[in-house]
């Protein structure tokens, strides 16, 4: 029988006391963080993971039973920016994961710590335990606190990337729509690069789509030079900070065309139909502030790139991507595993399987005992609980 414990931890304000990036006072001056722990009832262990994503509720992931019933107990964590795309700083996120991993194990008895990243949580993870070994970020892209050379973070024992991006950035510039001409007026388009024009159809010429890649990258360049000076801009006028909103940002020819970067995804994106994502006002990306992008979206900028921190890390890294995910595609995991020292990476793609599980039940047990054989090929898994696991 499982029981799911609310974990309500305590954290270090950062730039949320100050910056008023919450809306709720309740989140900035009593600043804590929660996460949904599901365990065996009554069982207690040595090891468990941490999954967190930098603003999903993954106080409900559809990954905490499945593993809990295994006999490893794990804590869904939210940062303080569940929910709340639009302000997320990442380098506060690396405090609330210290704050959660030291609750683990102080109050738990935790010895072993599996950081684990979903899908955009990767990246963070990843940020994470490089910062943890080896600090360098002095303060936020905007010049904010924190400085992690002077707060030490706890490190985690290893590392599980499941469906995992290379950086939030990546895909947003992989994923942008470049035929937007006037960000103020995103019905002014170029025809000949909207991915949806009727009559274009798959598979696309390679000059086109070569233009295409250039163009994503220029309008991407344009909105960062925005947010540098706007925010340059308001700073001098003695305001903090500002939101603003980038339309049309579900745009890969990836989702239409199968044949580039082939693997066993469908048509299609995890938010469904990609022209009508392409037009909602809720996938990635869609509302920021400008502090805010420059940490988790700019390309120059942001912090959170796996493939440039998991080269400085020292501990075990698991990956685990999914062939047939239309998200974070299996071109992405297998740049993920490049990045990481040979001795230290295991690839185990789920053959088949797609973001998020949906409607594929034989994806669960897979997922589980792919993570336990990791575990032992480590010498991580909890041995009193294996018992339960085979």
């Amino acid at each position: 029988m499982l029981e799911e414990l609310l974990q309500a931890i305590p954290i270090e304000a950062g730039t949320t006391q100050s910056g008023l990036e919450l809306h709720s006072g309740i989140a900035r001056l009593y600043p804590r963080v929660y996460g949904n722990l599901v365990r065996m009832a009554g069982e207690q262990s040595k090891v468990g993971l941490i999954i967190v994503h930098p603003m999903s509720n993954f106080h409900g992931h559809h990954l905490l039973q499945p593993i809990a019933a295994s006999g490893l107990p794990i804590l869904g964590l939210n940062t303080r920016y569940a929910g709340n795309d639009a302000v997320v700083i990442l380098e506060n996120c690396l405090l609330d994961i210290d704050a959660a991993i030291r609750w683990m194990r102080e109050r738990h008895g935790w010895e072993k710590v599996i950081l684990t990243g979903f899908s955009g949580g990767g990246p963070l993870v990843s940020l994470y335990q490089r910062q943890a070994e080896n600090p360098t970020i002095k303060a936020t892209p905007a010049g904010d606190p924190p400085d992690l050379t002077k707060t030490p973070l706890a490190p985690a024992d290893a590392l599980l990337l499941i469906a995992a991006s290379p950086s939030r950035s990546q895909l947003y510039q992989e994923f942008i729509d470049p035929s937007v001409i006037d960000e103020r007026d995103p019905d002014r388009r170029d025809p000949e690069f909207d991915l949806y024009a009727p009559g274009r159809v798959p598979p696309f010429d390679r000059g086109w789509l070569a233009e295409y890649r250039a163009r994503q990258k220029a309008r991407v360049q344009r909105i960062e030079d925005f947010v540098v000076a706007e925010l340059k801009r308001l700073t001098d006028m003695g305001i903090r900070d500002r939101a603003f909103i980038t339309h049309r940002t579900v745009a890969d020819p990836r989702f239409l065309d199968l044949s580039i970067d082939p693997d066993d995804r469908e048509v299609g994106t995890i938010w469904g139909d990609p022209r009508a994502a392409n037009e909602a006002p809720g996938p990635m990306g869609r509302f920021s502030t400008l502090r805010s992008w420059l940490s988790t979206w700019s390309p120059t900028y942001s912090n959170g790139n796996s493939l440039k921190n998991l080269p400085h890390v020292s501990v075990p890294v698991g990956v685990m991507p999914m062939t047939a995910d239309q998200g974070s595609m299996m071109v992405h995991g297998r740049a993920i595993r490049d990045a990481i020292p040979a001795s230290l990476v295991d690839y185990f793609p789920l053959k088949g399987m797609t973001h998020y599980f949906h409607g594929q039940p034989q994806a669960f047990p897979m997922a589980v005992e792919a993570i336990w054989s990791w575990l032992k090929r480590w010498e991580l898994a909890p041995k009193q609980m294996e018992k339960i696991s085979s």
